[in-house]
């Protein structure tokens, strides 16, 4: 017989499962509208709850550059859920989406934004599809 705790867990599995394959079936339909390929993928992934399990990422092209939608936690302080958008093969130029306040939520300074230092967080802007077309134009021009 299962606990409740057991069932609060696998729901929190079951949440952040939900989420992940929402976030990339979103992000596929908008940058393949933007004319880049596409390819789902799966990551293994190691949880202290839940041992090992597989989970979706997303490779993305367009030309010759490459980005990958790569889950990383499925919590973190403050967050349900991490992920990075980064250029492949050097893991350059990374852009972080945390879910939290019922939404996901992307940190990757932007031209224009203000110079945060070191110390000081990179602004978040909720991911809508603007703001991915923004970050990756960025990404692109940064890996050429």
């Amino acid at each position: 017989m299962a606990t409740a705790n057991s069932k609060s867990n696998r729901q929190s599995m079951d949440d952040w499962m939900f989420r992940l394959t929402a976030l990339i079936e979103l992000v596929d339909a908008w940058v393949t509208t933007a004319g880049w390929s596409t390819r789902r993928v799966e990551k293994k992934m190691q949880d202290s709850e839940f041992g090992t399990y597989q989970a979706p990422a997303l490779l993305m092209q367009e030309g010759t550059t490459r980005v990958i939608l790569e889950p990383i936690a499925r919590s973190a302080p403050g967050a349900d859920g991490v992920v990075d958008l980064y250029l492949l093969p050097a893991y350059d130029d990374i852009a972080s989406l945390y879910f939290y306040a019922d939404r996901w939520n992307i940190h990757y300074p932007l031209p224009g934004d203000p110079l945060v230092s070191v110390d000081e967080e990179i602004p978040p802007r909720p991911l809508s599809e603007g703001t991915l077309k923004a970050v990756l134009e960025e990404m692109a021009k940064n890996a050429a």
